[in-house]
């Protein structure tokens, strides 16, 4: 009785916000629908990751590099995206590239990180570069940069991450 309640809830408010929605508020939520779907599908995701649309892959030399589409959700006021998703982005690249060089059973949270930024973040997408600096017993150090679709660098960033057992 309380799903079926949650429910017509959840689709009232959909509905009562379709009906006063521009083309971008639609856009938006279709966007977060789309991610919520692939959270669902794909259980490695991350909420922020699959509403963000971030995508990843291993670079040869070892870096690793995170594509963010822009997207209105990730924007501030100014049509450029938010200095906050910018530094999500650094922190989630230097990271991942960390985490692939750990066994399985480790894994890292972020234990300082610095972020210069230098250019907004417009145009289509962000593409950040992480690599691995120093790999310790139990810190390591990266550097990342961010760059636009045009190769313009937007922001570069260093992080200290501590190594735990993984939950």
């Amino acid at each position: 009785m309380q799903t079926e309640i949650q429910n017509t809830n959840i689709t009232k408010m959909v509905n009562d916000y379709l009906e006063e929605a521009n083309r971008e508020e639609k856009e938006v939520l279709l966007s977060i629908l789309k991610g919520l779907k692939q959270k669902q599908e794909e259980d490695h995701s991350t909420y922020l990751g699959a509403l963000t649309q971030i995508e990843s892959r291993s670079l040869e030399n070892g870096d690793l590099e995170m594509t963010l589409p822009i997207q209105p959700i990730i924007e501030n006021p100014l049509k450029m995206v938010h200095g906050g998703i910018t530094a999500t982005l650094l922190d989630t690249t230097m990271g991942t590239v960390i985490n692939e060089h750990l066994p399985k059973t480790q894994t890292v949270v972020t234990s300082e990180i610095k972020v210069n930024y230098l250019k907004p973040g417009i145009g289509n997408y962000l593409r950040c570069v992480a690599s691995l600096v120093h790999h310790g017993k139990q810190l390591c150090v990266t550097e990342a940069k961010v760059y636009t679709d045009t190769d313009q660098l937007v922001a570069m960033g260093t992080g200290t991450f501590f190594i735990i057992e993984r939950p």
